[in-house]
This record gives structure tokens, C-alpha cells and sequence, in this order.
């Protein structure tokens, strides 16, 4: 599975640029300002392609989560690991390109003074955001992160254990970042990943068999906690299942959005969802005239037109 490679080619006088909104506008029609970023855009990627500098970038993912990072520039995500597999991959092949200003900014002379600040993100710098968000960069990263990830130059063709890969880090001056490669072995990165891996599983096992025994915290027990324990017993990192893995999660302790156990003081699931509406009005993450609101029962509104009064008699003494 590849990204869509952004390919390096000339642009005519007729080109048409197509639009996020799903229309398209010719070269020809476009600003002075988007022209140039256009333009630059090419010039950029072809002069990287006369170089040799396009190069596509692997990750390997030991785990057994899909790994996606949000960043606004691209929607891939790496697949999980099959427990049958030795990893997951994902090879990207093209470049993706960042303007500083989108949209009517473009058309400013603020714009045009700005038009050479066009980056070009290279295959390896695409994949090393994964890295930076699952490895981490620091040993402290290291010690909270989840790991597993290998991210190498190249695909996975002609690729074994014993193959030597071009593994890139980023490294820092005077405050800017750049992006160094070291020669490594797939086997030695495959081991760091996993090592990272299995003592991140490991502390998250043990944390959650504390959250067992109190029944105040067993619902923090979410399906993720699941599938690391089904995962560490498959990979024989445990002689046997918790006994919390037997637990089911029942659809009532669940999150109606995201099916996530749900936990919470304030009526709202992590993912947002307002749960419960009356204990979320009161604990003043909502309004009164939030739609999840007519849910409530006639006690409930009795209740809460009662809190209403309350709040506007101390706005008015507050005053």
C-alpha cells in the first residue's frame, strides 16, 4: 500500500489546479501570488528529483493498533500488525508541499514577500512524524511512548533481517530542525521497537490490574487494554490471560458515539459526546439550549429550570 506520489512535472498555460471544494480553476486564472506557489511548488520537486532526493520511506508497525498522525497535510494511516504477522506496512512515495497562507491571504502583499517559504515534505519526513509521535525523541519519550515503529529509506522490496537500512532521525541546530540518516541492520531497529513495545505494554497491564481490583476504576478498562493483553499472550510475553481480560464491557457502561467504556464526572465522553445532559448542564460544560438537553425528563427540566433561576440571580448580584 503506497500514498499518491506527487510527480514533478512542467505546467502548461492551460493547467488546471483542482480545489478542495472539488472544483477546478486554470493556471492561467489564479492570482500572482498562487501562481508563483504553484510554480515554485514545481520547481522545488523537480530540482529534488534531478538530485536523487525523492526517495520513498518504509514503516514497519510491530503493534497491533492502526497508526495514524494528524497533521492536516495527509490522511494515510499504517495498518495493525496481524498477530500472525511479523509487522504491518506502509510504504509513502510522494511529496507533499506546505504553503504558509491558503485561501485570500495569498492575494496579500504579506503573501508575496512569503512565497519562497514553500517546504516540500520528502517521503522520509512524512514517515518520521509517525516516529516522533509513537517512539518519541527523548529517553523520557521513550519511558511514555508506545514504540514498535521502524521507519527506514526505501520499500520493502529485496528487504530481510539481515539487510542493512537507512534509518533517518531528526537532529537539531541553532534551533532548527534536519533530518540525519544512520546505517543500521532491520533486525537491531526491529529489536529497539520491540523492546519499547513490550516494557509500554507491560507497565500498561500492570496499571490496569490495579484499576481491577477498585471497583471505582474498573471502568477504566477500555477495549485497547483488550487487545494488549490478547496481544502480549499471543507473543507469549505472559503465560496467561488477566483476569480482568475476561470481563466484558457492557454496552450500558459504553460511549453511544464512539462505543469507547465511557468515564466521567462531567457528562461528556472523551470524544465529546455529551452522554448524559443533565449531569453535563450542571456541571456547566453545556447549555440549557443544547440539543442533547431535550433528552431530559420532566423532573430533570423541573431541576434544571431551578439551577437557571439560581444562575441568573447571582449574575444579577455579581453585577
Amino acid at each position: 500500500m503506497t500514498a499518491v506520489v506527487d510527480r514533478p512535472a512542467p505546467l502548461p498555460a492551460d493547467t488546471t489546479i483542482p480545489l478542495s471544494s472539488g472544483a477546478v480553476v486554470q493556471l492561467q486564472n489564479l492570482g500572482q501570488s498562487a501562481q508563483a506557489r504553484v510554480l515554485l511548488r514545481e520547481e522545488k520537486l523537480t530540482e529534488l528529483e534531478i538530485r536523487g532526493d525523492i526517495k520513498s520511506a518504509t514503516i514497519l508497525n510491530r503493534s497491533p493498533f492502526v497508526l495514524k498522525v494528524e497533521t492536516g497535510i495527509w490522511d494515510y494511516t499504517v495498518p495493525a500488525r496481524p498477530f500472525d504477522k511479523a509487522f504491518s506496512s506502509y510504504t509513502v512515495t510522494g511529496c507533499r508541499c506546505v504553503f504558509p497562507y491558503r485561501g485570500n491571504a495569498e492575494m496579500s502583499d504579506k503573501s508575496l514577500q512569503q512565497r519562497f517559504d514553500c517546504k516540500v515534505l520528502l517521503p522520509c519526513h512524512q514517515v518520521m512524524e509517525f516516529k516522533q509521535t509513537y517512539v518519541g525523541q527523548s529517553d523520557e519519550d521513550r519511558m511514555l511512548k508506545m514504540g514498535g515503529i521502524v521507519v527506514f529509506e526505501g520499500t520493502m522490496e529485496g528487504i530481510s533481517p539481515s539487510s542493512a537500512v537507512r534509518v533517518p532521525e531528526f537532529v537539531y541546530r541553532k534551533g532548527k530542525r534536519y533530518l540525519h540518516f544512520k546505517e543500521q541492520t532491520l533486525k537491531d531497529a526491529i529489536a529497539e521497537a520491540d523492546e519499547q513495545m513490550y516494557h509500554h505494554f507491560g507497565l500498561v497491564l500492570e496499571e490496569v490490574s490495579h484499576d481491577a481490583d477498585d471497583p471505582q476504576k474498573r471502568k477504566n478498562i477500555q477495549r485497547p487494554h483488550h487487545v494488549i493483553a490478547d496481544f502480549m499472550l499471543a507473543m507469549k510475553k505472559i503465560d496467561h490471560a488477566p483476569a480482568w481480560r475476561n470481563s466484558p464491557i457492557q454496552a450500558k457502561d459504553s460511549c453511544n458515539r464512539c462505543g469507547a467504556q465511557y468515564v466521567s464526572k462531567t457528562g461528556v465522553c472523551k470524544c465529546g459526546f455529551v452522554q448524559e445532559p443533565f449531569v453535563a448542564y450542571f456541571a456547566s460544560e453545556i447549555e440549557a439550549e443544547h440539543v442533547r438537553m431535550k433528552m431530559l425528563t420532566k423532573e430533570q427540566w423541573a431541576k434544571v429550570h431551578a439551577e437557571q433561576k439560581r444562575r441568573a440571580e447571582a449574575e444579577g448580584v455579581a453585577a
